[in-house]
């Protein structure tokens, strides 16, 4: 689970500076690909849509800055730290099950957003 985790953190440092390298609101379409899975995935209602869209750019937001403030390491735990903060945040918005299968299904996530951002770059 441990290298998952660590895997996930890494690909969304690379596609924050990837994507921020090439275009201003690429927390913005991270953050919109993000909700439009978890919707589909996870059977959102409407109003967790919205809630999960405000978290979702907060923290896209978030880890942007924090790619262009730190490096390596240092970068890679913030980012940790921050999607850990996320998914403790989420637990208002969604229902045990719905959380269980994002945590299950994060790294399908990873290759939509690889495969997605690939497709905007």
């Amino acid at each position: 689970m441990r290298i998952v985790a660590r895997g996930l953190v890494l690909l969304f440092v690379l596609l924050s500076v990837t994507v921020s390298a090439k275009n201003n609101s690429g927390a913005e379409k991270r953050a919109n690909l993000i909700t439009s899975w978890m919707e589909k995935k996870l059977d959102l209602s409407v109003e967790q849509t919205a809630q999960i869209e405000v978290l979702n750019l907060k923290y896209e937001n978030e880890i942007e800055k924090l790619t262009t403030e730190k490096n390596g390491f240092i970068c890679m735990q913030a980012v940790r730290d921050s999607l850990q903060r996320k998914e403790m945040e989420m637990k208002d918005v969604l229902s045990e099950e719905q959380l269980a299968s994002y945590i299950e299904c994060k790294c399908e996530l990873k290759e939509e957003l690889k495969r997605k951002c690939k497709m905007v770059n």
